[in-house]
């Protein structure tokens, strides 16, 4: 059962500051929040920020079996935030980490509405169609298991991060070792495997059509150059939440939270001004 698996997480800044929960993307870690969570930032300087590592990645367990898809995901989140108490929460959530916040936003709509105060999408993936090919290609069974087994850790770390990067130059060698070391871990390939065979939610679309119904503050972060999720979903996304706010990152690509974080923690502080004033 999904409630058997801890995820490891970490909590950074005022204990009794407002819970901001942040969500990864697919074949990452806690590691693409460091930003965030640096001295100096002004969000752990105000704010209780919690990072986690999803089931499968980072230092969280990796169990074998196939309980890796999306909604498997978000129902271990949705329990770490019962479990954890979190209320006034902010929900921040970069590529398939912004997925699972929208997921995790329509459940507490449903379920638990005053739980939630607002959430941050960045470059987040949103809509079924434009989910990006090398991810839909996970889901065949031959290429999938190939793409997830056999590519080494190392070669893994740069093809993804250069594709994710808009500007190489600013990918470091501690950037590339961080990223590749938890794929040599015990169980990590299969997780990959098996989270990447059931990244697509086979409800997508009917999920895509309640976007309407969030209600919260919504901020919208796009790096103006992401390949991977492309700016098209960004405006797209903007005109299917009522009231939310877009926020462009010039010459960024898909994590903009790792490589333009002099303009996105900015952003971020200012919108989250405004929602806890």
């Amino acid at each position: 059962m999904s409630s058997l698996v801890k995820m490891y997480y970490e909590v950074h800044g005022r204990e009794d500051g407002p819970p901001l929960l942040c969500i990864h993307g697919f074949g990452a870690s806690l590691y693409s929040w460091r930003n965030f969570v640096a001295d100096g930032s002004p969000l752990v300087a105000n704010y209780k920020v919690v990072t986690i590592d999803l089931k499968g990645c980072g230092k969280s367990p990796k169990p074998n079996g196939n309980d890796y898809s999306i909604q498997d995901h978000a129902d271990l989140i949705y329990e770490f935030i019962q479990e954890h108490d979190l209320r006034h929460l902010t929900l921040i959530g970069n590529s398939f980490g912004g997925a699972l916040a929208l997921l995790l936003t329509l459940r507490l709509t449903d379920h638990d509405p005053t739980r939630l105060k607002s959430i941050v999408l960045i470059d987040a993936g949103a809509y079924a169609d434009l989910i990006p090919f090398y991810l839909k290609v996970l889901s065949w069974p031959v290429i999938g298991f190939v793409g997830a087994y056999i590519v080494p850790s190392k070669l893994a770390a740069c093809i993804v991060l250069r594709k994710a990067y808009y500007d190489k130059k600013r990918i470091t060698k501690d950037q590339l070792a961080n990223y590749a070391a938890p794929l040599s871990l015990p169980g990590a390939r299969h997780a990959l495997w098996q989270t990447g065979a059931r990244i697509i939610p086979p409800n997508f679309p009917e999920l895509a059509g309640r976007y309407s119904d969030i209600k919260v503050p919504t901020q919208i972060i796009w790096g103006e150059d992401d390949t991977i999720i492309v700016p098209e979903c960004a405006r797209r996304l903007h005109r299917d939440i009522p009231h939310s706010e877009l926020v462009w990152v010039p010459q960024c690509g898909h994590v903009p939270q790792e490589e333009r974080p002099e303009i996105t923690i900015p952003a971020v502080a200012t919108f989250l001004q405004t929602v806890y004033p």
